[in-house]
């Protein structure tokens, strides 16, 4: 990790006139008094200036999904982005949702969790956690999995095959890019993408692998149907226990082109199996990801146990423990408040160079 002092601050200007209401990324605040700061927690890399000349970026504070609402929402980007360009200076706006929202001008970088590879102009960011998942489930000191006389590859959550839940996921899908054929511009991009059967199709391929041992709890409906609190509890308990008593756990996307679950288990110091979809994990530039996740193209998703395999294959157990580790410190110093905003720093100032 660079240090604190060594890093300077990011200038960013937005018209405070602009922006009296609506919620703020969660680099600001909003003040009593209804102005935007800078998160307390951020301030040692960011600051906001008066004056666009001055600044390093434009940055828009409040994100796409209440700008795009209205016309007036779209006048606010579109003064932003007339601001940028008179002074040369990049926009930066945030799409926080599973569907990147269309900002409506093709210069304007977007932050957002579900970036992907093959589009122009977008930076990914992680998917913060509320709370340590490991600290709540487990304890508050972390340890790696000693026992590794088998390397199981763990999933829980909802991956079914059924007709049904395929047919709605479908017709979603077509309702959202006939809207969009009829002009709608709420949305960048809308592929087809039906996650839960894609999950079956991949968990049901590895359970009969040879090479590796799997513990799956494969859910009907989205969090196993929970309502009640107790419920919902009980389901959130048995997800984490999951990944923690396996070394390595499946993370797919969802609706959006990113999966919580890659956050959740770096988080309790396990090794995610990405299965990629054209997508960009965060702070690409800082990270080398190939040393502590193994990483399985989309069209290799029913070949996943080979890749697992080989990710094992010149790896002792003493390798295996460092690299569990080094998945709970990369979520400690780059995926959650402050150690994020720090990285966010300096993802923004090699993203401008």
């Amino acid at each position: 990790m660079i240090e604190k002092d060594s890093l300077q601050q990011v200038k960013l200007y937005f018209d405070q006139s602009f922006f009296s209401e609506g919620y703020v990324f969660d680099l600001f605040l909003r003040s009593t008094d209804g102005s935007i700061q800078i998160n307390s927690e951020a301030t040692d890399y960011f600051t906001i200036v008066e004056k666009p000349e001055d600044a390093d970026l434009i940055f828009i504070p409040v994100p796409l999904s209440e700008l795009v609402k209205n016309q007036i929402g779209r006048e606010k980007i579109k003064s932003h982005v007339q601001i940028g360009r008179a002074f040369n200076k990049k926009v930066f706006v945030v799409s926080d949702a599973d569907l990147i929202f269309n900002p409506g001008f093709d210069d304007v970088i977007i932050l957002t969790p579900g970036a992907y590879k093959s589009l122009p102009n977008q930076i990914s960011i992680p998917a913060l956690l509320p709370k340590d998942p490991y600290s709540k489930w487990v304890g508050e000191v972390w340890e790696p999995i000693q026992d590794l006389s088998r390397f199981s590859v763990g999933f829980c959550g909802q991956a079914t095959s059924h007709g049904l839940k395929y047919l709605k996921d479908r017709l979603q899908y077509l309702q959202l890019n006939a809207k969009k054929l009829l002009g709608d511009k709420t949305h960048l991009y809308i592929p087809f993408f039906f996650a839960a059967s894609e999950r079956a199709k991949i968990l049901n391929h590895l359970e009969k692998s040879s090479l590796i041992d799997t513990d799956f709890l494969k859910r009907e409906r989205y969090k196993g149907g929970g309502k009640s609190e107790d419920d919902l509890m009980q389901l959130e308990s048995e997800f984490f226990e999951n990944i923690n008593r396996n070394l390595f756990t499946v993370c797919i996307r969802g609706f959006g082109n990113y999966s919580v679950r890659f956050f959740q288990t770096l988080a309790m110091g396990r090794i995610p199996v990405v299965i990629e979809s054209d997508s960009l994990l965060p702070f690409e530039s800082q990270l080398n990801y190939d040393k502590f996740i193994v990483k399985v193209p989309f069209e290799n998703r029913l070949r996943a146990d080979k890749y697992i395999h080989e990710f094992l294959k010149d790896k002792t157990l003493v390798d295996l423990q460092r690299i569990q580790s080094e998945c709970r410190k990369v979520w400690l110093d780059y995926f959650r408040k402050p150690s994020y905003f720090k990285a966010m720093n300096i993802e923004l100032r090699n993203y401008l160079r």
